[in-house]
Parts: structure tokens; sequence; C-alpha cells
């Protein structure tokens, strides 16, 4: 056998080319890992600039129903510290608004609110608690992680007293609030108090239940809450124009009297995220999930219409396909930043098969082929946005199409002898 008939003999192997096309579909990982990482990068920038409108804006609202706070000066051998007693509501109903919106720094955006909060309660202290020791500080007690959120401060009554002391930075245990300090001569065995306040936070709205018995109403006008923590409400109520939730929570466990060790647990909190659906970066990382299969399906039907056409693409030519399909998944990921995913996907995808099929219909030989082509790369686009907004369906929906491609490039060349492909006649 001559060195001419070998070449030729390796150019028309069917097994050579499709060695071919598989390195080639891993060659086409390389740029699609970096279309990967730039959306991580992108990623990265949405949430260095989402911390920074947040820090602007108010940081997560975190809040719990107010606490009496009992404080004693104690002198101990020439030294002095303080400590602190504490007697949580019997019951307390916490009515929060909130006012969301976004807010944007440069092309990227966050969920911020304006929170409208009332207080309302009860606190009773056991017969066995002194309220009229001179030594001794009251102070009505408010956990809230950000003071600094607080942007007006409204009514504060003590059994239906309203008082003009002005509230102040105060911790307890290394949990931080607000306080209002109480006069010992007017405080009874049982405080009602109501307390109306307004803050400005972003993310999420957190609850914390110190009282034996706690309810809250929240009502909104963001349309895709989602809930969190530890209790899930009551009932619920979501349309387009927003939201409304209660919950009720009892902790029988609670004890009645006065607490020296009283410690809020961060983690024991519930409440509502202000959720963004699926934003930009989300939406393309699912879409990039998708490239392989359609490289993949992409490669075969030209190798396919190579075959029942008796055509020859060069690999260079795969090549070219490849990176256009490529191209598509950082046209939609530039364009989406600017546009609606829907939009940025229509303008990437029509693109995409404009190039392909115009290319086709030289490549192929024919024009109607290239119009076919781009018939079928108009499909394929469709499938995949369909699963990409499917969500949870998505991997049935996946796994029953390819089945069904399977099966239909199986009867398509259920009758082809594999062996005889490419032999010269």
């Amino acid at each position: 056998m001559t060195t001419d008939s070998i070449k030729k003999s390796l150019v028309n192997s069917i097994s050579i080319k499709l060695l071919v096309i598989l390195v080639l579909i891993v060659l086409m990982q390389i740029p699609l890992s970096s279309v990967r990482g730039l959306i991580h990068e992108r990623q990265s920038m949405q949430y260095q600039a989402q911390t920074e409108i947040s820090k602007r804006w108010g940081d997560k609202g975190q809040l719990g129903s107010p606490v009496l706070v009992i404080e004693q000066e104690i002198v101990k051998k020439d030294e002095r510290h303080k400590k602190q007693t504490s007697i949580q509501s019997s019951s307390a109903e916490i009515t929060i608004e909130l006012d969301a919106h976004k807010r944007y720094l440069g092309i990227y955006e966050a969920a911020v609110f304006n929170a409208k909060i009332q207080l309302t309660g009860v606190i009773e202290i056991a017969d066995s608690a002194k309220l009229d020791d001179p030594k001794h500080n009251y102070y009505l007690f408010i956990p809230l992680q950000q003071i600094k959120s607080i942007k007006n401060m409204g009514a504060v009554s003590i059994n239906n007293q309203q008082l003009r002391q002005l509230p102040q930075q105060f911790s307890v245990n290394e949990s931080r609030g607000f306080a209002i300090q109480l006069n010992p001569q007017e405080l009874q065995k049982s405080i009602n108090y109501k307390i109306e306040f307004s803050l400005s936070a972003s993310e999420q709205m957190n609850i914390i239940a110190l009282a034996r018995k706690t309810e809250v109403s929240m009502r909104s006008n963001w349309p895709s809450p989602s809930f969190i923590g530890n209790h899930l409400p009551d009932t619920r109520v979501i349309s387009d124009k927003g939201f409304e939730a209660y919950w009720q929570i009892n902790q029988l466990n609670m004890t009645s009297g006065a607490d020296s060790h009283f410690v809020i647990d961060q983690n024991d909190g519930f409440g509502v995220k202000i959720h963004i659906p699926a934003n930009t970066y989300q939406v393309n990382e699912r879409t990039v999930k998708y490239s392989f299969l359609i490289i993949v399906l992409s490669f075969a039907g030209f190798f396919l219409t190579e075959l029942f056409f008796k055509l020859r693409l060069h690999p260079f030519q795969y090549l070219l396909i490849g990176f256009s399909l490529s191209t598509f998944y950082l046209l939609l990921l530039s364009i989406s930043e600017y546009l609606s995913f829907n939009w940025a996907f229509l303008l990437s995808a029509s693109a995409i098969i404009a190039l392909i099929s115009s290319y086709c219909s030289v490549v192929l030989k024919q024009t109607q082929r290239g119009l076919y082509t781009g018939l079928l790369f108009t499909l394929l686009y469709g499938f995949i946005y369909i699963l990409v907004k499917a969500e949870e369906a998505s991997l049935l929906m996946g796994a029953i199409a390819i089945l069904f491609i399977l099966s239909l490039v199986m009867y398509l060349t259920r009758k082809i002898d594999w062996y005889a492909v490419g032999e010269e006649k």
C-alpha cells in the first residue's frame, strides 16, 4: 500500500472522523469554561455592589420583641460592675409594613426596603421583683442589630402614658439594640407598651421571638418573597401586588421570672427575604450547563448530514461552528446585563442562528440546507429556553428530550453499514 493510499484511507476513515469530532467537542470546553469563569466574575462584582448598597442604605434587618432590663451597680472590693436582669414579654405583637424597591449601583441591582414597625405587648412582673429600688435603673430594651438603620422614632407609650425620653443605644449580654429608660415610680406589675419607629434595611427582615407568645403581621408591596428561618408563616397571601404573612409563635418553655442570663440566639429567627427571582447571572449559569448538549447535538447533526448527503466537512469548519455556538453564551451574558433575559436570549440566539444558517448555505452546497439548519437551531434554542425557564421540571424534560433524540438517531442510522462508510467503490 502506497503512502497516498494510506493517506486517503485515513482521510476517509469514519473512525478517524469521529475521533476528530470528539476531540473538537473537548476543545470547545475551553472557551465555554472561560464564559463560566466570566459569569462567576460578574456575579462576584454584583455581590460586591449589593454589599456596597447595603452599607449605604442599611444592612439586613433583625428585630426582637421588647424586654424589661433591670440594671444594678455592684461594688465589690473597690471594683464596680453592672448586673443586668431581664424580664421578657408575656405577649408581643409586631406589625411591619415593608415598602420594598430596587436600588442600582452601575448596572447591578439590590433589593432594599423601608419598614414601618409597631411593637405592642405586655410584660408581667412577678411579685418577687422589686421595682422601687433607687439603686436600680430600668430600661425597655428593643433588640435591633443595626441601630443606624433607624430613620424615624415615633411614639413610645407605657401603660397608655406617652414618654418623652429619647431612646439610647443599649446592649444586653452582647445583644445590641436601643432602650428607653423608665421611671420606677411609674412602673406597675404589668407593663403595657406601644412603640413605633421606622428603619431602612436590605435583603431580609428577620424576627426573633422573645415573648412567651409572639404574633407577627407583615405586609409588603414585594411580589416575590422568600420566607426564611425556623418558622414558616401560619397564613400567607402572595400576589402581583405584594404579600401578607402572619406568624404566631408560642414558647411554653420560657420562664416568667427574671433572667440574668438573657442571650439572643441569632440563629433562632424567622422572617422574609426580599428575593430577586432568578437574577441574570443565575439564569446565565443555568443556560451554560446545556452548552455541552448543544455542541454534541450540533456536531452529531452535521456528521449525519455528511453521511446522508455525501458531503465532506473539514474539522476547521466544525471548529468555526463550535466557536459560533460558544459565542452565543458570551452574547447572552453581555446583553442580559442591560436588557431582560428574555430579550437577551432572543437577540443572541437570532444572531447565532443567522450566522450559522448563512454559513451552512454555502458549506452544505445548497441554500435550502442552510435554511433547514437555521430551523433546526431555532427549535434547539427554543427547547433550551424552555428548559432554563422550567427550573423544577427541567431535569425530566431534558431526560425525555435526550431519549427522543437518541431514538431518532438510532432509527435514522439503523441501516448504515459503518464498516463500509468511507471505503472507495
